[in-house]
């Protein structure tokens, strides 16, 4: 398989995800949320888009970073698959619905792709485990996962509301202590 073929692959992926994740919908839409059809292509849909996406725009110098973090974007949406599947069969405060079992992982997901692609365009790292700079994606991996544990805590095990602000204003607080650390750092090199 040559590269000319790939790339059309990954092109035609790009319309697949969108027809699948509008498939997702139309079969929630008419057999209700225990549609087996919504189910696959609701799962198949955002995942599909995330990866191809990236694929296509990986391949764009000027679209780079968005490609490279829409390709990362295919990890945010399995953690936050598992992170919202958790807090929602756990807690009786969020109702199981397609909305609640596909939509809040898509949107978290992108928005936490949209938050590296804003940290990276801001920072000029490019966020590499095996680099010096992979320590703030680290960081990231343990705030999403904190911030999880800490929903989980308040709607499914009763813990206060103020648990949340807490982690909130916690979490604030590093990202401001890395990003003057950051700028520290920026100077002196």
């Amino acid at each position: 398989m040559d590269a000319s073929t790939l790339r059309t692959i990954h092109r035609y992926g790009v319309l697949v995800s969108l027809v699948a994740t509008a498939a997702g919908a139309i079969g929630f839409a008419v057999n209700g949320s225990n549609s087996a059809l919504g189910l696959f292509f609701g799962f198949l849909g955002p995942l599909c888009g995330f990866y191809f996406g990236g694929a296509v725009l990986h391949e764009e110098p000027r679209y780079r970073v968005l490609g490279e973090e829409l390709l990362r974007g295919v990890v945010w949406y399995f953690g936050s698959l598992v992170g919202w599947s958790v807090v929602v069969t756990s807690s009786a405060a969020v109702p199981v619905t397609p909305a609640t079992a596909f939509g809040l992982p898509v949107l978290t997901a992108l928005g936490l792709t949209v938050a590296m692609v804003a940290i990276r365009r801001r920072t000029g790292l490019e966020l590499k485990i095996e680099t010096r700079d992979g320590q703030l994606l680290i960081a990231i991996l343990g705030g999403v996962v904190g911030g999880f544990l800490a929903l989980y805590l308040v709607l499914a095990a009763g813990y206060s509301p103020w648990l949340l602000a807490l982690y909130a204003i916690g979490t604030i607080a590093g990202a401001a202590f890395w990003d003057r650390r950051w700028r520290r750092r920026g100077v002196a090199s």
